[in-house]
């Protein structure tokens, strides 16, 4: 029979060669990969020009009017856009006819009427409304009427 004291005395040398020969710890990294391309997704939908009851204007908020649209959706940083100065295609008589555009974000932006090129910062997911006016003294002839403006999305 073992004794007491000679007992602690295994254990403890037992413990020492376990301990002396466990593994060293071990250190790893933990890394994450990834690729972003800054992307901006323009998507319109066209709006309808109508004449006003005094026969001087045409345009998207006239009654029977309807404005333009445009969803944004970027990935990376925010877009800017460049919304182009409107242009009107019609029937030959319409030269004279001042073409402005106005639009409002969901993010904010708040563009009164302009016949210029403005810019504009949306956020990654945003709707555009725009508005179309045309103006002519003393009225316009009959005939299919086109106001358009090109709309560029950049990112830094």
């Amino acid at each position: 029979m073992l004794n007491k004291t000679r007992l602690i005395a295994t254990i403890a040398a037992l413990a020492g060669t376990i301990a002396s020969t466990s593994t060293p710890a071990q250190a790893v990294n933990v890394t994450f990969l990834g690729t972003l391309v800054n992307l901006c997704v323009l998507t319109p939908a066209a709006g309808t020009l109508a004449l006003a009851p005094d026969g001087s204007r045409l345009g998207s908020s006239e009654t029977g009017g309807l404005p333009a649209t445009m969803t944004i959706v970027g990935t990376g940083s925010t877009p800017t856009l460049t919304i182009g100065a409107p242009s009107l295609t019609g029937p030959s008589g319409t030269a004279s006819a001042v073409t402005t555009l106005a639009y409002t974000s969901l993010s904010g932006a708040n563009q009164a009427y302009t016949g210029s090129q403005t810019t504009s910062v949306a956020n990654l997911i945003d709707t555009y409304t725009f508005n179309a006016r045309v103006t002519k003294s003393g009225g316009f002839p009959s005939g299919s009427y086109t106001v358009t403006s090109v709309v560029t999305c950049a990112q830094p």
